[in-house]
């Protein structure tokens, strides 16, 4: 399950405990045109979100600080890129992954498995 299906799953179960019937699993409502349209909406709205979140902060440094202050909590703060991921990208494009590839890939990056506490 996506997070905006999940999102959608809690919006109609959310409105479903207003009437007392019983909460829904995400199987019950997949296929339901009502389910698509409000995973489409919540895309949509997630969107523009990030949409004003970036134009925001594109702007930021021309804002004023009674601006900045009132539109602070528009930005989307963006997660930090894993460089787990990253080098599981470049290791594991080819169908066969190779152990030393992974292993120069982790270097290259200042990286290195270890066991905890040591």
């Amino acid at each position: 399950m996506t997070d905006i299906e999940a999102k959608a799953l809690a919006l109609i179960n959310e409105e479903r405990a207003k009437t007392n019937n019983i909460p829904l699993s995400w199987v019950q409502v997949h296929y339901g045109a009502t389910a698509k349209a409000l995973c489409r909406t919540l895309e949509q709205h997630e969107a523009f979100k990030q949409k004003v979140s970036d134009a925001i902060e594109n702007e930021w440094g021309n804002l004023h600080y009674g601006a900045r202050r009132n539109l602070s909590h528009l930005i989307i703060i963006k997660p930090k890129p894993d460089p787990l991921v990253d080098v599981l990208a470049d290791t594991f494009r080819a169908s066969l992954v190779n152990v030393e590839d992974f292993r120069a890939a982790l270097e290259a990056r200042g990286l290195e498995i270890r066991e905890k506490g040591q």
